[in-house]
């Protein structure tokens, strides 16, 4: 008998989340690996991929932040984190250059830029005031303005429409140069990198097809060599498959190798010591209670044994 069809969901509407599955769809690696037939879509957010696995519509979330699937799994959602799917932050944090602004206190009253309305950027904005104490919310207004490269947002720092944004790390150094404040880079924040996204499992999946899912990990695991060893072939892979870069991407930065790609864990594994890094987070701002420990959320098995299988057959490669 054939299984069920299972359904991938990704919360944020962008290619980028969606590319690992597809490269596993046209690559044969669901089949091959033993996933059986999985179907993938955009669920619109994060809180609807949890809803939607809560009630038993997804099997599987590939791209949710991490603190979201804790405080579900603290309210009592059977649900857990079992791989890592972005692990390291990819911003600095840049202000407008000629306006006097040299610390975060001089954003009082300003805007800051936002790829959307709690976006992953404007986590990380908000725990860069908090850090130092403040609370971005009440000093700063939030403007969505797209993209967090240079090329979309420097114009908004030059015209006044944004006073300061998450810029992606690549951008930083040339931005630095010529003349525009540096006022956190998450790469010394988080020196041991962060859980940024990861992949999550319903509990009955984990608990009653631990082989299925073991075989989805290793699919999604070629996968993620694919996309950074086999770049020219992504891109012509996603574009047969009738897929085109989303309207408010800086398509320039699919030129080269977009920039994300590598901060996907080859291997599919958490990064530990930046889930609890999100825990502690979480704990400080009342979200989680203090005795809620990581390894109630984190089962890393299936993940650690789907690496084991692909490095066995292919070494560091993907076929």
């Amino acid at each position: 008998m054939k299984p069920p069809k299972w359904t991938l969901a990704a919360g944020h509407v962008h290619l980028f989340h969606l590319v690992a599955p597809i490269i596993a769809r046209e690559r044969n690696y669901f089949r091959d690996e033993g996933a059986g037939d999985c179907e993938f879509l955009y669920s619109g957010s994060d809180a609807k991929t949890l809803e939607g696995m809560r009630g038993g519509i997804y099997e599987v979330g590939l791209d949710p932040k991490p603190y979201l699937v804790c405080e579900a799994r603290s309210r009592g959602a059977d649900l857990a984190i079992v791989g890592g799917w972005l692990n390291t932050p990819a911003y600095g944090f840049v202000a407008a250059k000629g306006r006097g602004i040299k610390s975060l206190t001089d954003l009082a009253g300003k805007k800051v830029s936002a790829r959307e309305p709690d976006g992953i950027d404007v986590r990380f904005a908000r725990q860069v005031f908090r850090r130092e104490g403040l609370d971005a919310d009440r000093m700063v207004t939030w403007v969505v303005n797209g993209a967090r490269s240079r090329r979309v947002q420097q114009p908004a720092l030059d015209s006044g429409l944004i006073d300061a944004a998450m810029i992606i790390l690549k951008d930083i150094p040339g931005m630095v140069a010529d003349g525009y404040p540096l006022l956190a880079d998450l790469s010394k924040i988080y020196p041991q990198g962060y859980a940024v996204r990861v992949t999550a499992a319903r509990g009955d999946i984990v608990r009653e097809e631990p082989e299925r899912l073991t075989g989805l990990l290793r699919a999604l695991i070629r996968a993620y060599r694919f996309m950074n060893q086999r770049y020219a072939d992504t891109k012509e892979t996603l574009t047969r498959a009738g897929y085109a870069l989303d309207k408010d991407m800086d398509a320039a930065l699919w030129e080269g190798k977009y920039h994300m790609f590598e901060r996907i864990p080859p291997d599919g594994s958490v990064n530990q010591a930046g889930l609890q890094l999100v825990i502690d987070e979480e704990k400080a701002g009342g979200k989680l209670a203090a005795e809620f420990n990581m390894q109630e959320i984190l089962v890393d098995g299936f993940v650690k044994e789907a690496a084991r299988s692909v490095n066995q057959r292919f070494g560091s490669g993907c076929e």
